[in-house]
Parts: C-alpha cells; structure tokens; sequence
C-alpha cells in the first residue's frame, strides 16, 4: 500500500500481467508513483488517452478504479498500473466473455445489471461479454470519483457492503446520476456509440464540461 500513518509517499512501481497463455510481460515505471488524490481537466484527458491507447491496442484492463490511477510527481503524468486482470482481444473480436474479475464498483449500468441477475440467479461463476469499451466507461465514473468529494465519500461507502447489496447500491448510484447529471448523461452516450479512434477526441473535448 502506499498509505501509511505519517502520509503519502512515493514509490517505483513494478506491474505484471499476462495477455495470453504464452506472453507475460513486466510494466516497471522507473519514475516514483503517487497516487491520485483529485482530478484537473488536463488529467481527466489523459486518462481518456489511457483509455484510447488500450482501446487501439485492443486491451481491456477490466480494472479500472481510484486505486489503480497514479501520476508522476514531476511530471503530473498519469499512470495506469495493476493489469492482473487485463486481457487482449484477437483482431476480430470486440468482445470477450470472461469469468467476472476486477472492478465491480466503478462498472457501468449493463455490466452492474447482468452481475445482479447473475447473483440472484446464485450462479456459482459469473461470466460477462466484456466490450472494448468497458474500461471507458469505468474510467468516467473514475473521473466523477475524483472531481467530486461527494460522489467520493458515498462509492467509498460502499466498500464494505455485501457483494450483493455494493453491486445493487452501485447500480442505483449510477443510474441516478445519469438521470440526473445531464453532462455525465452525454458522456455515457458518447461512449456508447464508440466506433472507431477518432471518437475519443469528441470525448476528451466533451470532459472538459464536467470541470465547468
């Protein structure tokens, strides 16, 4: 962790995921890590480039959370770490069904929907058809995390829910927010209909209303 009870501090971070049966690969940034603790315009762009740069490289971290945003202490870069859950796409492929890991929380409103059918249904192993886009969607909530205390202290309120009742109460602050916040509405409509690359630039120009 990189909290501790006297604050917090830098650290080198070393990140190992696996992308297939057969390639296994090292991240190791060589510069000290921070987290992130709040949000400005030109970084909620960033991670929208993060989100692009996977997007075009066909991977889906399925992890994306508050946690796993850091930035360069001097460069105030931000940085995407822990892949463990990560996975590559073939080139025909813009989906994946895979057992349910990482992010619960900051998912969007279809995957939050399905995983609650699913643990009503009680099934033993939860399986989703993650699309190209989830990261992107997990990544607005991420920003809506950061850039609003409020939203910050209720999703962190959730953390020691049940699965059911945080799945269930993630799915209804989400929902209520997109019914409610006519610029975080728009967004997810964007990102819906995310075809190719140069969609991204309309999204990146589209954040800059949430800091307004």
């Amino acid at each position: 962790m990189l909290c501790s009870k006297s604050g917090l501090r830098p650290v080198s971070y070393s990140v190992f995921y696996d992308l297939s049966e057969k390639l296994s690969k090292f991240i190791i940034f060589e510069k000290s890590l921070m987290p992130l603790e709040s949000i400005k315009i030109f970084q909620g762009e960033q991670l929208i480039s993060i989100m692009e740069y996977l997007y075009k490289s066909r991977i889906i971290h399925r992890d994306i959370r508050p946690q796993n945003v850091m930035h360069d202490i001097h460069h105030n870069h931000l940085k995407l770490i822990d892949f463990g859950f990560a996975t590559a796409l073939k080139n025909d492929e813009n989906t994946k069904e895979l057992e349910v890991e990482g992010v619960i929380s900051y998912g969007g409103l279809k995957f939050l929907e399905l995983y609650l059918e699913g643990l009503k249904e009680e099934k033993k192993i939860f399986t989703y058809q993650y699309e190209r886009t989830f990261d992107l969607q997990c990544s607005l909530n991420v920003i809506m995390y950061f850039k609003d205390s409020t939203i910050a202290t209720k999703v962190k309120s959730f953390k020691h829910l049940s699965l059911q009742e945080r799945a269930t109460t993630s799915y209804e602050f989400w929902l209520e927010l997109k019914q409610n916040d006519k610029n975080y509405n728009d967004l997810l409509n964007l990102i819906e209909n995310v075809s190719n690359l140069s969609d991204f630039q309309t999204i990146k120009q589209r954040i800059k209303v949430l800091f307004e």
